[in-house]
């Protein structure tokens, strides 16, 4: 068979061909690198999260470093060192020049949780220049992925009119959202909102659930105004044991008012006598 018949059967690759056959070999080779690359900061990332959860700061900033040396684009890891430097966990001091240097680059590949950090960053000038505008855009791109403590921050720049014309529609809505989401914040502003009707028609037994749903998940300020509603009849049989249940609960928090309050019940003989307990 001539070289003609060779290469018209295939035989014989062309020059093109062969070109081919080696940019196609050559991008497997580098996908297979890049996956070796990615399982390796995946190991790392675990093993850090393992320190943090040790409460060993040190060991696990540096296991993110690890990690990022073989994939720069972990959007994870960007997440996790830049939070280490935004709360100063493991390393010397704060810094927020760094925090947001990778927060940012989480935040870009859309990571809801860097995208808050960001926009608290640039509400409270955490290490920028204070702009309610963009702290305001990173709190939407991560609140409409569905981040509850983003939801709650735009509600808040709403209700009080930072970065954007004040709308208490707008901040019901995300309000609620958040509140739905699990976020006690959320939950414990619709309480207040609702006992005292605040952008919305008042009601009483709307603002006890809703302060309910926070002090479950240990907010002080809604375990006394859930005290506060038991002890008045609001929205609720009055009951002077379950208020000072909540009471003390924000207590041991911290929460002055309702350590007053609790004294005043002890001396109307409401709730459980153990004034040696709420003494100390």
């Amino acid at each position: 068979m001539s070289n003609e018949d060779e290469k018209a059967t295939g035989l014989v690759p062309s020059p093109s061909s062969a070109l081919s056959h080696v940019g196609t070999t050559s991008l497997a080779q580098r996908g297979m690198q890049d996956l070796i690359a990615r399982a390796e900061a995946e190991q790392w990332c675990e093993q850090g999260r393992i320190f943090q959860r040790q409460e060993k700061y040190v060991e696990a900033v540096e296991c993110f470093r690890r990690g990022l040396q073989f994939d720069p684009n972990h959007e994870y890891l960007q997440f996790l060192i830049g939070s280490a430097y935004y709360q100063g966990n493991g390393l010397p001091e704060r810094d927020y020049t760094q925090a947001r240097f990778w927060l940012s680059k989480a935040a870009e590949q859309g990571h809801a949780a860097s995208q808050a950090i960001l926009g608290i960053m640039y509400e409270w000038s955490f290490g920028v220049q204070q702009d309610y505008a963009q702290a305001l855009e990173w709190y939407r791109k991560a609140a409409e992925q569905g981040h509850p403590g983003a939801g709650y921050l735009l509600g808040c720049c709403y209700w009080e009119g930072r970065g954007v014309l004040q709308n208490h529609e707008q901040a019901l809505a995300w309000f609620r959202k958040a509140a739905e989401l699990g976020d006690a914040s959320a939950q414990f502003n619709l309480g207040v909102m609702y006992g005292f009707g605040r952008g919305v028609p008042q009601d009483d037994a709307e603002a006890v659930s809703w302060y309910r749903k926070a002090a479950e998940l240990g907010n002080a300020s809604a375990q006394f105004n859930l005290g506060v509603m038991y002890h008045s009849g609001q929205g609720v049989p009055q009951d002077g044991a379950e208020a000072v249940s909540w009471y003390r609960k924000a207590a041991e928090q911290g929460h002055a008012g309702a350590a007053n309050n609790l004294a005043v019940c002890y001396e109307k003989g409401l709730g459980p006598q153990d004034h040696a307990q709420v003494a100390e």
